[in-house]
C-alpha cells in the first residue's frame, strides 16, 4: 500500500465540453492519459500502462511507456485531449507510422528518436536540448535524455549551476544492465538555494537545521536547508498555513477548504472499479466512468474503446 502523498496539481475534473460520450472530460492532462492509456497496445515485459497513475503523477510532460515513458510538449498533451474518441487522431498528435521489428533508438544530435509497437509500428522523437538535457546513448543500444553517462559503482555527486547531480543506473528493455544515466536530483533554484558542495543551500538568513518546515512568508513555505532559510511557493489555489496532524508543521493548503489535500491510495488505485477509474489532483481522490464517456467499458487500468 503506498505512503499517503501529497497529490500532483491538475485542476479540477471539468464538465464534458461537447457532451457525456466524446471521451472528454475537459482537463487536459485528464483527457491526454485517458486516451493514450485506451488507444495503445501494452509493450511485453512491461508494467501494466494504467491511467491512473498517468493522471496522477505525469504533470502533464509524460506518458506511460517503457523506461521513462514518452515525453509530451504542451501542445502534444493539448491535441491527444481534443482527439477524444479518436484513436489515430490521439496517436498521430505525437507520433507517425514507421516500421521496427523491436524496440530501437537513435541520438541526433540531442534529439532521441524511439519507434516501438505502440499501436503497430510508430516513431516519437523527444528533443532533449529543449528541457536542457543531452541525447545520451548507454550499451549502444538505449537513448535516453540526460546530462551524460555516468558509472554508479564510482560516481560523485556534484553541482552543475543550481542542479545537484546523481547517477542513476539504466537497465534495458530486456533488463540488461547499460551503465548509469547522470540525471538532475534536485534543482536548487527551485526552493530559493543555491547549490554548493552537491547540496542544496537556502539563499536565506541562518538558520537551525531541522527536517521540519519553519514558517510561512506570504505564499511560501519556509525550510532550513543546510542552515540557510530556502523557500518553496505555493502553486495556484493555494497558500502556505499552518497544518493539522502528523507531518510538517507548514504547507500549502488549499484556499477551497484550507487544509491539505491528500488521497489515501489504496491497493486498488490503479485498478479498474466496475467501469470506473480512480486518479487524485489537488482537491483529492476522484473517479470517472468510462462507459459515461463513450468508451466501451474498463479493463487492466484503463479505458477500452469500442
Amino acid at each position: 500500500m503506498r505512503a499517503r502523498i501529497a497529490c500532483v496539481i491538475l485542476p479540477l475534473l471539468a464538465a464534458c465540453n461537447n457532451g457525456p460520450r466524446n471521451g472528454r472530460t475537459g482537463d487536459a492532462i485528464v483527457d491526454a492519459c485517458l486516451h493514450w492509456t485506451a488507444c495503445i497496445t501494452p509493450p511485453p515485459l512491461s508494467p501494466n500502462i494504467d491511467f491512473s497513475e498517468c493522471a496522477t503523477f505525469s504533470q502533464g510532460q509524460f506518458l506511460p511507456w517503457r523506461g521513462q515513458g514518452v515525453s509530451m510538449t504542451p501542445a502534444q498533451r493539448d491535441c491527444i485531449a481534443a482527439a477524444g474518441l479518436d484513436c489515430t487522431a490521439a496517436l498521430d498528435c505525437l507520433s507517425t507510422p514507421a516500421s521496427c521489428d523491436a524496440p530501437t533508438w537513435s541520438c541526433d544530435g540531442d534529439t532521441l528518436t524511439f519507434c516501438d509497437a505502440f499501436s503497430g509500428p510508430r516513431v516519437v522523437t523527444r528533443d532533449c536540448a529543449a528541457e536542457g538535457l543531452h541525447c545520451v546513448m548507454l550499451g549502444g543500444v538505449q537513448a535516453f535524455c540526460g546530462l551524460g553517462s555516468c558509472d554508479p559503482t564510482s560516481f560523485t555527486p556534484s553541482c552543475a549551476g543550481s542542479i545537484v547531480t546523481a547517477c542513476v543506473p539504466q537497465t534495458s528493455w530486456q533488463d540488461k544492465s547499460l551503465g548509469g544515466l547522470v540525471i538532475a536530483a534536485a534543482d536548487c533554484a527551485e526552493q530559493d538555494s543555491s547549490c554548493v558542495d552537491s547540496e542544496c543551500v537556502g539563499n536565506g538568513a541562518p538558520c537551525t537545521p531541522s527536517p521540519d518546515t519553519i514558517g510561512c512568508d506570504g505564499n511560501d513555505v519556509l525550510t532550513c536547508a543546510s542552515g540557510h532559510v530556502a523557500r518553496n511557493h505555493c502553486s495556484a489555489g493555494t497558500h502556505c498555513g499552518p497544518t493539522t496532524g502528523p507531518g510538517f508543521s507548514y504547507g500549502c493548503l488549499s484556499d477551497a477548504t484550507n487544509s491539505q489535500t491528500v488521497c489515501e491510495i489504496d491497493p486498488n488505485f490503479d485498478q479498474c472499479q466496475g467501469d470506473s477509474l480512480e486518479y487524485c489532483d489537488d482537491h483529492g481522490k476522484h473517479s470517472l466512468d468510462c462507459k459515461s464517456l463513450g468508451y466501451a467499458g474498463c479493463d487492466s487500468g484503463h479505458c477500452v474503446p469500442k
